[in-house]
């Protein structure tokens, strides 16, 4: 595929990257056979070439939290559904044993196989806009009399193509967005592929608040402010104007598109209103809260966590429809799981993960990461299969890549590819 890399290893291995590439254009219905052609690809690699120096230590940490909460359903009541939530997360141990022990350590050109898995992510990101955009175009529903960001929201939701949640496409949307100015890097004179960036930047970005999800946005906006600090030439000025007309943005948006105002909004903090995602969290969090003072030490199995919640909702005679919302917050969820064993190993884990981004420099890898611990305080990103997969792949990718490179010899900016 690439002059100099054409040997079978190398080409399987592209393979298996080329389609995290094109996530963003999988059904929801079809995201999980990336995860069984990925293994496929790892397992001929490993015949073919052997691997007989893996990252065994590393295999077993990152995948310690499948360990933990497969043990966990042991305890559960509910057993069946323990072991179908074990099953949804499955890619928590395949991906890892991908990369540490099928593929381990090799040597190829790991800086171009980064770049075709950047550039192939961010054309199919767009692609997906354009679908989107076109859907908006054709959807009608007697339910929605104006376009708002409900309508928008239901045309990706209810599209047999699409078929996932806003919130999971606006993490696959922002998770491009980090990779667009990571582009900045290599076009910094004012050419004409600059100004195509910039464009599809913003092609995205509007996409992203037009589906409004808000907790993804906060996200993408926290790794931008945090990116500019860390930057060496840090200039106060350029980011408190940037704090200030994200701020104001905010406001700007019109009424009828501004799910934020719920966040505002002092009806949100009092009686449930089931067309408030706000309202509706702060029932969910209170029944979380509740649920884990029962068992904060040894949690409530991985099996019992949706019934318990459930059990608070029918109390709080919330009338939601069975098994419709679960914690929506991914700490509170393992630390219901597993107990505060579990939730400390999970910190661990990604406490690692930064530890690893950081000692290489790797400042896509960082934000990657910052943009999930903050989406983690508002969705089970982990239980859901879109979500699970793709975060599974793109942090274990990382450090496996990284792992495998010449730190010497590797530039800093030859990790922002």
């Amino acid at each position: 595929m690439f002059k100099g890399t054409k040997s079978l290893l190398t080409n399987l291995i592209l393979m298996g990257v080329f389609l995290f590439g094109i996530y963003p254009l999988i059904p929801h219905r079809y995201e999980s056979l990336s995860v069984i052609l990925l293994l496929l690809s790892a397992i001929i690699s490993f015949i073919v070439k052997g691997n007989k120096n893996r990252y065994t230590n590393t295999f077993f940490m990152t995948s310690s939290i499948y360990f933990l909460l497969f043990a966990s359903v042991l305890f559960s009541a509910n057993k069946v559904e323990g072991f179908n939530k074990m099953e949804t997360m499955l890619s928590l141990l395949i991906i890892p044993l991908v990369f540490y022990i099928l593929l381990g350590r090799l040597s190829i050109d790991f800086i171009k196989v980064r770049s075709f898995f950047f550039k192939t992510y961010y054309f199919s990101s767009l692609l997906f806009s354009s679908f989107s955009f076109y859907l908006f175009s054709i959807y009608k529903n007697p339910k929605y009399l104006t376009a708002d960001s409900n309508f928008y929201r239901s045309a990706i939701l209810e599209n047999t193509y699409i078929g996932d949640h806003p919130i999971y496409v606006s993490i696959f949307l922002s998770i491009a967005i980090i990779f667009g100015f990571s582009f900045f890097y290599k076009e910094r004179k004012f050419t004409w592929i600059f100004f195509l960036l910039i464009m599809a930047q913003v092609y995205l970005i509007t996409l992203l608040f037009m589906l409004m999800s808000k907790g993804v946005i906060l996200a993408l906006t926290t790794v931008i402010i945090i990116h500019l600090f860390r930057q060496k030439r840090f200039n106060k000025v350029y980011t408190l104007c940037f704090i200030i007309v994200c701020s104001s943005f905010f406001f700007l948006i019109p009424k009828k598109n501004n799910r934020f105002e719920e966040l505002i909004s002092l009806n949100s903090y009092g009686e449930l209103d089931k067309n408030n995602s706000t309202s509706i969290r702060v029932l969910i969090y209170k029944c979380g809260t509740e649920a884990l003072l029962e068992n904060p030490i040894l949690g409530n199995g991985i099996g019992d966590v949706q019934d318990l919640l459930e059990m608070c909702y029918s109390n709080e005679k919330a009338n939601f429809i069975k098994g419709m919302y679960n914690s929506h917050n991914q700490y509170l969820f393992i630390w219901l799981s597993s107990g505060m064993v579990g939730f400390l190993i999970f910190l661990g884990l990604i406490i690692f993960y930064f530890k690893k981004a950081i000692q290489y420099n790797d400042n896509s890898m960082v934000s990657i990461l910052v943009l999930y611990c903050m989406i983690f305080l508002f969705e089970n990103v982990l239980s859901r299969q879109s979500g699970v997969i793709f975060f599974s792949f793109i942090v274990n990718y990382f450090l496996w890549d990284n792992l495998n490179r010449n730190k010497i010899s590797v530039k800093p900016s030859d990790l922002n590819l």
